[in-house]
């Protein structure tokens, strides 16, 4: 082993020119072409972030709609449900005065109708007593009766006016 004691490796100059060749052709073929593939993504990128954002914003502002709308829907469905509670309790109101008129009516044609009926039965009372009365009379004046007799006959006529009622 003996031989020079400072050698020379060329090795190592070798490599570091290999790698700085390769730097050097990488970024004149390879760099330009690989940053604008590079950029074409980013901006590519950039665009799909911005329309997706935008898409976000559209489906925001339909899904504010709709909630407007459905709002907007139950406020409506709340007035018709009042509005033909309040036509409802309306219409009640105007079948139970109708009904209370008509039972009015019922009730005082009824009671006119018993008043002229209890006229009329005591007007046929009065005819039958005074018949009878003009039968008891003829009866007490043909038979010349005497006291007995005669009381008889007044009970008589209050028994049959008694059945006649």
């Amino acid at each position: 082993m003996g031989g020079n004691p400072i050698q020379f490796d060329y090795t190592v100059p070798a490599t570091v020119l290999s790698f700085l060749l390769l730097v050097y052709l990488l970024s004149k073929y390879a760099w330009k072409p690989l940053m604008k593939m590079m950029e074409e993504r980013r901006t590519n990128i950039e665009s799909m972030l911005t329309q997706a954002e935008n898409e976000r914003q559209q489906a925001e502002t339909i899904k504010r709609e709709y909630q407007e709308e459905m709002r907007k829907a139950r406020q409506e469905a709340q007035e018709v449900i009042a509005k033909a509670t309040k036509v409802s309790e309306v219409r009640a109101s105007e079948i139970l005065a109708a009904a209370h008129e008509e039972s009015e009516k019922i009730k005082k044609s009824a009671l006119v109708d018993i008043e002229r009926e209890r006229d009329r039965a005591i007007t046929e009372v009065k005819a039958q007593v005074a018949d009878l009365s003009v039968l008891v009379a003829e009866k007490i004046i043909r038979q010349k009766l005497d006291m007995t007799t005669q009381g008889k006959l007044i009970d008589q006529f209050i028994q049959e006016v008694g059945e006649m009622q």
